[in-house]
């Protein structure tokens, strides 16, 4: 991701430093809540939005003939937690750069992409919603009605069984995003939401969002390295 790169190395450096010039002297509570909202939004798409989509692209161009039941959980759970963390993810990107730049973000685009006024931050519903709008974004993957039929149904009814079928079920089993979705699920249910994260500062707290973005940063340039 170059521009990744280049956005948050390069341009946002410079863009704070003209902000800090023209407007010296910020609310320090504030922007570091802000500073901390953008480390946990980066966190979320580099982290987990990135690469379960990715594998869920994958999935869904491998073709139906030869998807297993795995391989179409796998591909079924990435897209929906992806879906979930890209929506929360932009909320923080965009809260932690109102507050570091001095604008403010209303209250209703927040709530509509924490996905609160659509859930009542209801568990449940925000499953529900998540379970109906992710059929929609496979098949905007296999851009067929057919093949994302066919993705579908393999959740709950199993192909015939063939070697190749079997090998793509081994390494399915095996792979390493099989960890990430496990750990995207614990934070799709198991964490509150950035802001309520954030809302009595605390030590711990700043130095979880901080090396949220430590991995994140890593991960960016693990991927950026040339191979040999």
């Amino acid at each position: 991701m170059p521009s990744l790169h280049h956005l948050l190395f390069i341009l946002l450096p410079l863009a704070l430093a003209v902000r800090l010039y023209v407007r010296p002297r910020p609310a320090q509570l504030e922007f570091a809540e802000a500073v901390l909202r953008f480390c946990l939004g980066i966190g979320k798409w580099v982290l987990l939005v990135a690469p379960l989509w990715h594998l869920a692209v994958i999935v869904a161009h491998g073709g139906p003939d030869s998807l297993g039941t795995s391989i179409a959980w796998m591909g079924f759970l990435g897209t929906l937690i992806s879906l979930h963390f890209a929506c929360t993810g932009a909320g923080d990107i965009l809260v932690g750069l109102g507050g570091m730049f001095g604008f403010t973000v209303p209250d209703s685009i927040q709530e509509i992409l924490s996905l609160r006024s659509l859930t009542k931050d209801k568990a449940h519903w925000l499953l529900l919603l998540l379970l109906a709008v992710t059929p929609l974004a496979i098949l905007w993957q296999t851009g067929s009605w057919d093949d994302a039929w066919l993705h579908l149904k393999s959740l709950h009814q199993p192909p015939r069984q063939t070697y190749a079928t079997l090998l793509q079920q081994t390494r399915v089993r095996t792979d390493f995003h099989v960890l990430t979705i496990i750990a995207g699920l614990a934070c799709l249910f198991g964490l509150p939401h950035s802001r309520d994260f954030l809302r009595v500062a605390a030590p711990w707290k700043a130095t979880v969002c901080l090396l949220t973005f430590a991995f994140a940063i890593a991960m960016l340039w693990t991927h950026a390295s040339p191979t040999p």
